[in-house]
């Protein structure tokens, strides 16, 4: 996994700030840390097979990723939407409403003018905006179980003149076994023998595009004990179209398992 960059972030000082006051420092200190190791993460990013990507270990500040921990909503006690089809087995909070304060501001500061700029130089695009509806973004929970097939997200927003260019998910699995799976695969399109995985660890944080030909996915049921799960914050960046073109761009999401059975009626029609 060349790929992956760990930082060095994390300092002592940092870590005496009590769970009730957090030490803003730890947010800029993870801003100056891409901005500052910018043209290495630029170059893995565009050099990263079998699409560009990005894995960055340790990036924040440990006691900020706690924090999203100890707020995250338990089942039975929140409003989220449950996915469970032939295709996927998660729970994701709609957008950050009904998350607490501090995930709420955690995620507004993801898609500050500051962090968006960063990532754009990392990514190499221009124009990218947050959601300011967090449309399919906020917390992602996945239990014993859990999988999600290898499909390409949809990229045309359902109420805003966007359109979706960026994932980045920050992983908040602490004591986390490999062994359990939950690793995040990456594959193009066309190619399943391009497939890459990388663990879901504790501070992870996994930037990619949003394609009609980035598949991705957790293909492996999740086999963590009952008292585990995978979870992660999501944050997708955007760029504006032009209203009227809005409704005629962009992809709807494309599930890899669809994509072959269309090859085979082609291949049969042939």
């Amino acid at each position: 996994m060349e790929n992956i960059i760990t930082t060095s972030t994390v300092d002592s000082s940092d870590l005496a700030a009590s769970s009730n006051l957090l030490d803003l420092t730890a947010f800029t200190k993870a801003l100056d840390t891409l901005r500052n190791e910018s043209d290495s993460l630029r170059q893995s990013y565009a050099t990263a097979k079998p699409y560009p990507h990005v894995v960055i270990d340790d990036l924040f500040q440990p006691e900020l990723l706690d924090r999203l921990l100890a707020d995250f909503p338990k089942p039975g006690s929140r409003d989220w939407l449950l996915w469970d089809t032939h295709n996927e087995l998660k729970s994701t909070s709609r957008g950050i409403e009904g998350l607490s304060t501090f995930t709420q501001m955690f995620s507004l500061w993801l898609n500050s003018v500051d962090v968006v700029k960063t990532i754009e130089s990392i990514v190499g695009m221009n124009n990218l905006v947050g959601d300011p509806s967090f449309h399919g973004a906020g917390l992602h929970e996945m239990h014993r179980d859990g999988w999600l097939a290898m499909h390409a997200d949809y990229t045309r927003h359902f109420s805003m003149p966007l359109m979706r260019r960026i994932n980045v998910l920050i992983y908040l699995n602490r004591d986390w076994d490999a062994s359990w799976g939950g690793e995040l695969a990456l594959q193009d399109a066309t190619d399943e023998n391009s497939r890459v995985s990388y663990p879901c660890y504790f501070n992870r944080t996994i930037i990619f595009p949003t394609t009609a030909k980035t598949f991705h996915g957790v293909p492996t049921h999740l086999s963590c004990p009952p008292n585990h799960s995978r979870k992660l914050l999501s944050i997708y960046y955007w760029s504006p179209i032009p209203m009227p073109l809005w409704s005629k761009v962009g992809t709807p999401l494309l599930w890899a398992s669809d994509n072959k059975n269309k090859l085979k009626r082609l291949m049969k029609g042939a």
